[in-house]
């Protein structure tokens, strides 16, 4: 039995299997700068396969509800205001959708007691965590004759019961009436469809005129959620998408390397033993798919199958193929020409037998480089799809669809929703890059000698 540390060896794992090759080295060099780089690598990968698989249970809201207000930074719980006037009126005022704006226009109410009842206002209130609620009423001084008032009712229950009533008497300014004070308020309060206001003509004793509305509005402020990767334009959370996000990445890059090595590798074993004119044929097909720019090749071959998960991963397979058939082929060139492909032929070993049994378990061992170099690259290709509009569609969570999406929000100081985006797509690619550069300097010999 070896004594040194280097040449350990479990019995479960004999060291010059095709895993031995790999795992011994990662482990007996991992204090040199390759061995380094390798583990960082793994650390990385094993980090991002945790949060794919775990996503659900990590995810703090939905990734594709607008779960809060629109562009709110991390780490901030900040106030949120909002004043808005009602879509609905049904009741005996003319003109009543003039008093939804500020225009000198208003409705217009000739006799005392006229009632009109306003609802759906898009108040858009996502938490319970409200602050303040209340109502803008603007009277106008020349279409309000004198004695003559608004009276406010508000319901919270879709007008079945009134919580409070309020009069407003000021012309010609702003008049902002709190309602904080009467009750608890919800966000399902301030909902399209249980807050409705009933504006009614009211007038002193014995006086009569006109009454005009030129705005009612009703007002809330409310508090955000704490998000730790701030909102997107749209009101999603940042850190959610980023989560669901590694599952979509991770998946397309799995269809996508996977299918090409399951095909690329067998094609080039069989082109680089047999040769002939079959594998001046594959040859100059592979040579012909691997000219074309990665990128412009995938694009072409998304439009062609369209949206979804499998057809990106499709998409990405075929710019791989011709790196694992080629990268294989070259291996299986030199190793053809060994002792022990020599020794099984005179044995009267099958082709199958060779290829498999020999060459393959000898070339084999380059592939998990080639494999954590194309699946970093993968990644770019599918955030490169989604960036350029070939990829996935909105609210699918998916990295390059979020960093188009915030891109033109940059100039704007929104940055949040297309850093972090870009730092998850940064640290895999890092991740596979380091692990693929990291590999090829302990298992290729040539790197070995150099060290």
């Amino acid at each position: 039995m070896p004594d040194s540390k280097a040449e350990r060896t479990y019995g479960w794992l004999p060291r010059h299997s095709i895993l031995g090759r790999v795992f011994y080295p990662l482990l007996e060099e991992r204090r040199t700068l390759a061995g380094a780089m390798c583990w960082i690598g793994i650390v990385i990968i094993i980090l991002f396969l945790i949060v794919a698989i775990f996503a659900p249970f990590l995810a703090p809201f939905d990734p594709e509800l607008y779960v809060d207000e629109k562009n709110i930074p991390p780490w901030q719980n900040a106030p949120v205001a909002r004043n808005q006037s009602f879509q609905a009126a049904s009741g005996a005022w003319s003109n009543p959708y003039q008093a939804t704006l500020v225009d000198d226009v208003g409705a217009l109410s000739t006799h005392v007691n006229d009632t009109e009842r306003v609802t759906n206002f898009p108040l858009a209130v996502l938490r319970d965590s409200v602050v303040s609620a209340g109502l803008d009423v603007w009277l106008l001084p020349q279409g309000t004759d004198p004695g003559q008032y608004l009276q406010v009712n508000v319901s919270v229950d879709g007008g079945q019961t009134w919580v409070t009533s309020v009069p407003v008497r000021t012309t010609g300014s702003l008049v902002q009436v709190d309602l904080t004070h009467d009750r608890a308020w919800s966000a399902s309060d301030l909902s399209p469809q249980s807050l409705v206001l009933e504006f009614r003509h009211a007038a002193d004793p014995g006086t009569t005129g006109n009454l005009t509305v030129d705005y009612l509005g009703a007002t809330t402020t409310w508090l955000n959620c704490w998000h730790l990767m701030g909102t997107d334009y749209v009101g999603r959370d940042v850190f959610s998408r980023v989560l669901y996000g590694t599952r979509t990445s991770l998946t397309i890059m799995a269809i996508g390397v996977f299918i090409a090595l399951i095909v690329g590798f067998p094609v080039g074993l069989y082109s680089g033993y047999l040769g002939g004119n079959l594998d001046k044929i594959l040859v100059l097909v592979m040579d012909s798919l691997y000219s074309f720019p990665g990128l412009l090749f995938a694009g072409l071959i998304a439009v062609l199958l369209g949206k979804g998960v499998v057809n990106i991963g499709l998409a990405v397979t075929v710019i791989y193929i011709p790196l694992y058939f080629r990268v294989t082929r070259s291996q299986v060139l030199s190793a053809r020409e060994e002792l022990y492909v020599e020794a099984a032929k005179a044995v009267g070993a099958p082709p199958a037998r060779i290829v498999f049994r020999y060459i393959a378990a000898n070339v084999i061992v380059a592939i998990p480089v080639i494999f954590s170099i194309s699946a970093a690259d993968a990644i770019l290709t599918a955030a490169g799809l989604s960036y350029l509009g070939l990829g996935f569609q909105a609210p699918t969570p998916d990295w390059g669809l979020d960093l188009s999406a915030a891109a033109n929000l940059i100039d704007n100081g929104i940055g949040w929703s297309s850093f972090f985006p870009g730092l998850v797509i940064v640290l895999l690619t890092v991740g596979l890059s380091f692990l693929g550069e990291g590999l090829n300097d302990l298992i290729n010999p040539l790197m070995k000698k150099e060290r």
